[in-house]
């Protein structure tokens, strides 16, 4: 891809739409990113690794999974570039553990976000950036929120079942 249809292409993600509108601003970013290709079967990254990216899918297939305390994996969600999905976000924020895998199913092109390069975009020109870590964060608080919600309905079922098996 030209520089000008990643500029393009990056207007279509929810993670810049308070900037797409300004050439220059969508331009500076599309100046940090690198570009990777990985093939099917490849993990971007895995859970518990460290990780300082963030991921920008642009064409091709992942699956997000989570391992069990034993060790096996399970599928969260499978996600497609035509979804204009970014993932890895947590690691601009803080610089823990991997929370998850992801996995490529259909050859993948994804732009590299690293850690540095934003905070240093974000020291240079605030309002670049601030836009970016507010939608970061709704994604984040979203996500918190799905989190509690599937908490409450796991403790619902198990005292219902406890209940059940009294009767």
């Amino acid at each position: 891809m030209t520089t000008e249809e990643i500029i393009n292409r990056l207007k279509d993600f929810a993670l810049f739409e308070d900037i797409a509108h300004n050439h220059d601003q969508i331009t500076r970013v599309a100046a940090i990113l690198d570009s990777r290709h990985i093939k099917a079967g490849e993990y971007i990254m895995k859970q518990g690794d460290h990780g300082e990216e963030l991921y920008i899918l642009m064409s091709g297939a992942v699956r997000v999974c989570k391992n069990t305390k034993q060790n096996e994996e399970y599928t969260i969600v499978d996600l497609k570039a035509e979804y204009n999905v970014f993932f890895g976000e947590i690691a601009l924020m803080d610089s823990d553990l991997r929370s998850a895998s992801i996995k490529v199913l259909d050859d993948c092109d994804v732009l590299v976000m690293g850690k540095d390069k934003f905070i240093e975009l974000g020291n240079q020109f605030p309002e670049i950036c601030l836009p970016i870590t507010r939608t970061i964060g709704k994604k984040i608080c979203s996500n918190l929120r799905n989190a509690n919600n599937d908490v409450i309905l796991l403790f619902d079922a198990l005292v219902n079942e406890i209940q059940s098996t009294q009767l």
